[in-house]
């Protein structure tokens, strides 16, 4: 069983049909205010895990953030940190997990948010895709999902922000 937007679905969201789409423009308000957080912190060097994730200034987008650190060059990714919006989409806590371990359908759309991490790091700018979730026919959740470049807590390793803001 689980939970899209606030209601029991009676089977999995992973037998739900999953329909993704990169595009170029935010439109959740949410992703938009995120965004220009970040362009400030690259502005300044860059966002820092440790520095500014957590901070104040987006404490009200914590439990929509999950923050994942290469494995390889992006083959996969860990969950380091991982909001309350996760647990409740996943059904547990996904903090520690490895990408190929929670997004267990397809591969290729395992291997599409893995590209959109590479493209957003390589470009140094947001990677922005639309998902649909769909039960026979009827759409049941429609969620922005924004891949933000975010600096190791010590070094210049490149590990992923990524919001999850449902419509």
């Amino acid at each position: 069983m689980a939970i899209v937007l606030g209601r029991n679905v009676d089977r999995s969201h992973y037998e739900l049909e999953h329909r993704m789409r990169g595009i170029n423009m935010p439109t959740h308000p949410s992703t938009i205010r995120l965004i220009a957080y970040w362009q400030d912190c690259k502005t300044r060097g860059g966002m820092r895990m440790g520095c500014d994730v957590p901070d104040r200034a987006i404490a009200h987008f914590l439990q929509y953030l999950t923050v994942a650190e290469p494995v390889g060059e992006w083959a996969d990714a860990r969950i380091r940190l991982a909001g309350l919006a996760m647990a409740e989409y996943f059904g547990r806590d996904v903090g520690g997990a490895l990408l190929s371990e929670i997004v267990t359908g397809e591969a290729r759309e395992r291997e599409f948010l893995l590209a959109g991490v590479r493209t957003a790091i390589a470009r140094n700018r947001p990677g922005i895709i639309e998902q649909v979730l769909v039960d026979n026919g009827r759409e049941v959740l429609r969620q922005e999902l924004t891949a933000l470049p975010l600096l190791a807590p010590e070094g210049d390793a490149r590990w992923i922000l990524i919001s999850t803001f449902n419509f």
